[in-house]
């Protein structure tokens, strides 16, 4: 029996996963070409491996007679893939599962194809029950970092601010496969959604926000032909809500790329120069504009001046209205990236946060007297969040936190931040701070 090519793609994209890529972009670059439903099969089992590899890994650990850190990263990814299909995915017996794992293994890991297939039967036997796993009640920590597939450290540190409840919901929200939300762009919510349903596409509006969310599976591309909009959670788009640009005030947004806030903020009428140093992620911009012009139901009046640059040298010398969508670790999005829990750890956590702050200390300067500074992340780490601000407020005294009247108050802590956590809304995690330079 050969094995089937969507099992090699996967393997592919774990394998550059490994090397480093990022898992979304190993995606696109492996699936180009694919049909949507073997597309989709793809997307399913590498985002889900992903997303469940602490679970995985300490199941394949506890039936093997040596350490998985000494086994080939090649025929780990192959054991992954076929544990994964075993227990996870739907209509695939398990005597398949394992042949084709078997079979994987010939193609990558030369004499391993036994060790593959004991393993896989040993597990099998043995099942993937919670009863398998370190007891919830006894020791939270090592049953919400294998069973919940979070990295220990994370977890040690999210307990030691919030319940163990609290915290276990959160690994639950991080382990869901999230929804597909549009940012409508000044559409009422209740018009989109009608226009949709029109076409057979279901949608829900988010309260509060400016989106929607699409319940109907596999229409995403028409549904952004009906409507003017762009694919953006709700912890983003309130960002820009939060911002409470007044008028027609220009924003400058020094990191910008991919672009999506710039967008939101142009829809509202603000003219913005949308600038990043990544050229490549500029043109992520450029693409959503030139989509956007091609509408008929959209402005085309969106006035967004694109520019590269580095926000360590701002390109202007003053502005009234600045957004700094800063560099993070990302743990509030976990569930969208759901390789980012394996590649963070508590160093890079220390170097983001020292790079936020050389950010912060560079862009002071060129925010005018009267003028707002929007500081955010998609962290919910403190390092890079409610410190951060803090310290930035101790050092620049002249900037005080204004909150602003831009978005309900259930999303704002009790010093007036933005703070979304995913369990308690429903989407991606997001912090931002609103300043106001008074002298």
């Amino acid at each position: 029996m050969a094995v089937t090519a969507n099992r090699k793609v996967v393997w592919n994209i774990l394998a550059a996963v490994h090397r480093g890529r990022r898992l979304d972009r190993s995606f696109e670059d492996h699936t180009k070409g694919l049909e949507k439903r073997e597309r989709a099969w793809c997307r399913r089992v590498s985002y889900g491996i992903q997303r469940f590899r602490g679970r995985l890994d300490y199941l394949l650990d506890l039936h093997t007679s040596r350490c998985l850190s000494d086994v080939d990263p090649a025929v780990l990814d192959v054991l992954r893939i076929g544990l994964y299909e075993t227990f996870y995915m739907d209509g695939i017996p398990q005597y398949a599962a394992v042949s084709q794992a078997v079979e994987l293994a010939k193609k990558v890991g030369h004499s391993s194809t036994g060790f593959v297939n004991a393993v896989l039967r040993s597990v099998a036997r043995k099942g993937v029950g919670q009863e398998n796993f370190p007891d919830g009640k006894t020791d939270p920590l090592a049953f919400l970092s294998t069973w919940g597939s979070h990295p220990d450290w994370l977890i040690e540190r999210w307990l030691s601010r919030w319940s163990v409840e609290e915290v276990r919901s959160l690994v639950n929200a991080n382990n869901e496969v999230p929804p597909i939300f549009l940012n409508c762009l000044g559409r009422d919510l209740v018009e989109a959604v009608s226009d949709l349903d029109r076409r057979g596409i279901k949608a829900k509006g988010i309260k509060g926000t400016s989106c929607i969310m699409l319940r109907t599976s596999n229409r995403l591309e028409e549904a952004m032909k009906v409507l003017p909009c762009i694919v953006q959670d709700p912890a983003a788009a309130l960002v820009t809500e939060f911002m409470n640009v007044q008028d027609h005030e220009c924003v400058v947004d020094l990191c910008a790329a991919p672009g999506g806030k710039a967008i939101a903020l142009a829809a509202k009428g603000h003219p913005v120069l949308a600038a990043d140093r990544s050229f490549s992620r500029l043109g992520l911009l450029k693409r959503s504009l030139d989509r956007l012009a091609e509408s008929t139901s959209v402005d085309p009046l969106l006035r967004i001046q694109i520019a590269q640059g580095d926000v360590h040298k701002p390109l202007i010398a003053e502005t009234r209205a600045m957004l700094i969508d800063v560099p993070c670790t990302g743990t509030g999005t976990l569930r969208r990236n759901p390789d980012i829990r394996w590649k963070i750890t508590e160093k890079k956590l220390h170097q983001m946060s020292e790079r936020q702050t050389e950010i912060l200390d560079d862009v002071a300067g060129v925010v005018s007297v009267g003028g707002t500074l929007v500081y955010s992340t998609c962290s919910l780490e403190l390092e890079e969040n409610k410190n951060q601000v803090e310290r930035f407020l101790l050092r620049y005294p002249h900037f005080q936190m204004d909150p602003g009247k831009g978005v309900d108050g259930k999303f704002l802590d009790s010093q007036g931040h933005l703070y979304l956590l995913p369990h308690r809304f429903g989407f991606d995690g997001s912090f931002a701070a609103r300043m106001r330079r008074v002298s």
